[in-house]
């Protein structure tokens, strides 16, 4: 399961590893890499909020510090899959009309390539656009 971390994580996965240690940021990222969330101040946490679920008390605390009340984007890091499973479960979130996070989470994407993917591209920039 960590073998993953073997490799460079992305810089707000490896903050949190760093942070709170890299099982911790495996399981953020597990739990809603790809996607943009709220993380409140630590002293607002509730234990049954879904960062204190997903990687314990102390570790939300400290995530939350980093945080500050802001929103962050989770990386997906070494959850991301192969490009043909992702674009599928792309197509099949959208067909069903799920919400961009959700879809993001469910395909292990960032919530831009479902942007893209709704926009009919395939997910990548346009790269005449950079021209």
């Amino acid at each position: 399961m960590f073998g993953a971390f073997d490799m460079e994580l992305p810089p707000t996965l490896a903050a949190i590893a760093d942070l709170v240690g890299p099982v911790a940021a495996y399981r953020l990222a597990e739990a809603r890499g790809g996607t943009t969330v709220y993380i409140p101040r630590p002293e607002t946490l509730t234990q049954d909020h879904w960062l204190v679920t997903a990687v314990g008390r102390a570790a939300a605390e400290r995530i939350a510090w980093m945080a500050q009340g802001e929103n962050m984007t989770i990386p997906l890091g070494p959850l991301a899959g192969n490009r043909s499973r992702v674009w599928r479960a792309i197509r099949e979130g959208i067909k069903a009309g799920k919400s961009e996070n959700e879809i993001a989470r469910l395909a292990g994407v960032a919530g831009r390539t479902v942007r893209r993917h709704r926009a009919g591209g395939d997910g990548r920039p346009d790269q005449h656009s950079l021209l």
